[in-house]
């Protein structure tokens, strides 16, 4: 018997108009039909579409700095003796009503996006005006995006593809939406991103759009492709989506310099996608760095020295991710506080300096080389390497030998830990656990078991499927 998601979509969809876009207000809704009367609608409704992705339950901190980061043991919080809602985040009890409300957010903002992306989608076959080939292909790229998120936390990985996976929205409806199977979904997904890349290749750049970074291209949806092509196991697809997208010109940062890369911005030349978020800096104060503790500040986990291998450290070869990364704090002995995001500078002034951009980084480069180098690992162990050493070398550390990534198992372990290190705080680490189906450690010597209950988050009630 089929079965049915009962998803029942927004009929609006959030528009900014530039000024509102960059101070990330939203200007307000607009009846669906009437704002595509122009141009200059369609460039504001992708606006907004991109300033929704900001919300605080999708990629403005649930899927960046927050929730999954917590979900990936990155934290802990033990000032209450108590159970609090950020405890039983970190346990992993997503039953828990305080916690299933967190994983509800994430799937209901990311389907209202998906909606407003499908919104545009949908009139740009209505309209000719010269900008709609270009802004179709950013709402397809963006639906594919917010879509293979959902599919990672909420369905089997892709050696499961006949196993039910999500919902996958292609039209602005209020009717119901059935489910699809992961294959399914991975198929669309993959559609979707290459319609985008040919749309964008023929199409001109839009002269409003002044940050490359900020809008999505055919390099940035390339380097979308090569993600979800790893995740899927195509090794081959992967690497040539990877290469293409490292054609769009960008640049690692190194050594020293690394200590200012992030600091709340997108990451120079570094940021392959990113979303302008200048409110942000106030939820990673509250959550991450605030003056004083309380039950709902996440504090760095101990196990980060290991992590970065501290003792290892020595002159001519020294992770500047570490110092960029962490600061003692005055909370208690030995506590200290994830400031990768966090700019005192700009909190007090609300001065930019270097014509920076406050935001997310949803791409950069060095995920690219670590695709690049689980992509041809099985054939070329020493082109694997190479890789690897683009990264490590950029970090200030010395290039490692080939034996560290001798064996498979070896490799590996090279490369999440190269993942846990260079992506803290941007919503990588879980998604690279549970594709790697690993433990993880937990809190007060928990060990959270590689499962279905660990790795596949509860869809919200009103969403699951009944018998019809």
């Amino acid at each position: 018997m089929k079965k049915l998601r009962k998803i029942y979509i927004i009929f609006s969809i959030l528009i900014v108009s530039s000024c509102d876009f960059l101070d990330g207000g939203v200007k307000g809704i607009v009846d669906n039909g009437k704002m595509f009367s122009n141009e200059q609608g369609f460039i504001d409704a992708m606006s907004g579409v991109y300033a929704s992705m900001t919300n605080a339950g999708l990629y403005g901190e649930n899927l960046s700095f927050g929730l999954i980061d917590e979900f990936a043991q990155l934290y802990y919080n033990n000032r209450e003796s108590y159970e609090t809602t950020l405890t039983k985040t970190i346990d992993l009890k997503y039953k828990d009503a305080d916690v299933k409300s967190r994983i509800d957010e994430v799937w209901e903002v990311g389907y209202n996006v998906i909606s407003s992306a499908n919104s545009i989608i949908d009139n740009a076959a209505k309209y000719h005006y010269p900008s709609v080939p270009r802004i179709k292909a950013e709402a397809l790229a963006v639906r594919a995006y917010i879509h293979f998120d959902m599919l990672q936390l909420f369905a089997p990985g892709y050696n499961r593809r006949n196993e039910k996976g999500i919902p996958y929205v292609k039209h602005f409806t209020d009717e119901p939406v059935f489910y699809s199977t992961v294959g399914e979904v991975y198929d669309a997904i993959v559609s979707d991103l290459k319609e985008a890349m040919t749309l964008l290749k023929d199409s001109p750049k839009i002269p409003s759009e002044k940050n490359v970074e900020l809008h999505l291209n055919y390099y940035s949806v390339a380097a979308i492709l090569a993600r979800v092509e790893n995740w899927a196991g195509k090794h081959k697809e992967s690497e040539k989506y990877a290469l293409e997208a490292l054609k769009g010109g960008y640049e690692f940062t190194y050594i020293e310099k690394v200590k200012g890369l992030f600091k709340g911005y997108t990451a120079y030349k570094e940021c392959v996608f990113g979303l302008q978020a200048p409110k942000m800096y106030l939820s990673v104060r509250k959550k991450l760095t605030s003056n004083k503790l309380s039950d709902e500040t996440d504090m760095v986990r101990s196990n980060f020295k290991e992590i970065f291998s501290l003792n290892t450290f020595t002159a001519s070869s020294n992770d500047y991710r570490y110092q960029a990364y962490f600061t003692q704090r005055k909370w208690g002995s030995g506590t200290v506080a994830f400031t990768k995001l966090y700019d005192q500078y700009y909190d007090e002034h609300q001065n930019v300096t270097d014509s920076r951009i406050p935001g997310i980084n949803l791409i950069r480069i060095p995920e690219l080389y670590y695709i690049l180098a689980e992509s041809v690992y099985d054939e070329d162990k020493s082109k694997a390497l190479m890789y690897l050493n683009q990264v490590v070398t950029a970090r200030g550390l010395r290039p490692l030998p080939l034996a560290a990534i001798a064996d498979k198992p070896g490799f590996e372990k090279v490369l999440v830990n190269e993942i846990v290190k260079e992506f803290w705080g941007e919503g990588r680490i879980f998604f690279t656990y549970k594709r790697f189906h690993l433990n993880m450690e937990g809190v007060d010597g928990k060990v959270h078991k590689a499962s279905d209950e660990v790795y596949i988050l509860p869809v919200p009630e009103n969403e699951k499927e009944e018998d019809l």
